[in-house]
């Protein structure tokens, strides 16, 4: 990969992991769900520049309802009070095993010896979290992120059979959905008045919003849908890996997080187990599942 690339792939890796430090800030002045509200109504603007892809609108509005709404209402609400930054950008990397099994489940796709050995790996770290719950991450905060994990999981299945579009876009228009029922439930369940907040609204919680609405989706998607259209997706897909190391370095920095020892062998043993699950077959390997249908 010539160095070119591989500086887009470090803006990426730097995007994605701080993104989870720009989140916590910005959760200090805004309830979760007003919060993803916003975050997606503010790139609405960008539907004007960029073309709908061609899909039947209910991909799109599924990807919506589980990538975008689903996936960060509950990541959100455990950044709130219940994770810190650093843990929650290691732990929703569980979408990553719960594809491959949901994609087992549902389509039938076979799974390496590897994925199975990641997939048991990456659930022992899991349990290590639950086993020492306690000021950096709560079970309450654990169940919630595995919920945000799940929904952009069960997002992916959907992109899984969209086949080759314009990411972005796909991302931009299915912004769409998240706006008005995350404001109706955060009338409902946050503050009757939220106008009032956003008009109370610092100038660094705005600054917060925007990186994470257009340093996530903007940048991220874009850079690494051209990556992908340049690279083999294994070549680009185990960069991933190192957005948590990211995510608990810069809020270590920022917000003066400090993992604990339990943290810190959970998060090892969670990435032991993603790096297996990205570890190319071997030719001939044996794998193991259902015939594909």
């Amino acid at each position: 990969m010539p160095p070119r690339d591989l500086v887009l792939i470090g803006l990426v890796v730097l995007a994605w992991g701080s993104n989870f430090t720009a989140m916590k800030l910005a959760l200090e002045e805004l309830p979760p769900l007003l919060f993803v509200g916003l975050r997606f109504a503010i790139l609405l603007p960008l539907l004007a520049v960029l073309k709908r892809p061609a899909l039947a609108w209910w991909k799109i509005l599924a990807v919506g309802a589980l990538i975008n709404m689903g996936q960060f209402a509950f990541l959100f609400s455990a950044l709130r009070a219940d994770a810190t930054a650093g843990l929650g950008s290691l732990l929703i990397q569980m979408q990553a095993p719960l594809t491959i099994l949901l994609a087992f489940l549902v389509f039938g796709e076979r799974l390496r010896a590897g994925q199975v050995a990641g997939l048991a790996v990456a659930l022992l770290g899991v349990g290590v979290f639950a086993l020492s719950a306690g000021g950096n991450v709560t079970l309450a905060g654990l169940w919630l992120i595995f919920l945000a994990a799940l929904s952009w999981a069960l997002g992916n299945l959907v992109l899984r059979r969209v086949g080759a579009v314009n990411m972005l876009a796909l991302f931009i228009w299915a912004s769409l959905v998240p706006p008005v029922p995350m404001l109706a439930l955060s009338m409902a369940l946050e503050d009757p008045a939220p106008f009032a907040l956003l008009a109370g609204l610092s100038p660094r919680g705005w600054l917060s919003v925007a990186y994470v609405a257009f340093a996530s989706t903007v940048l991220g998607y874009s850079l690494w849908g051209l990556l992908l259209s340049r690279h083999p997706a294994a070549a680009v897909t185990p960069f991933a890996l190192l957005i948590p190391v990211v995510g608990l370095t810069v809020s270590g920095l920022v917000l003066g997080e400090r993992p604990g020892a339990m943290d810190w062998l959970g998060g090892a043993v969670i990435l032991a187990g993603l790096a297996l699950i990205q570890m190319p077959a071997r030719r001939g390997q044996a794998t193991a599942g259902r015939p594909r249908p």
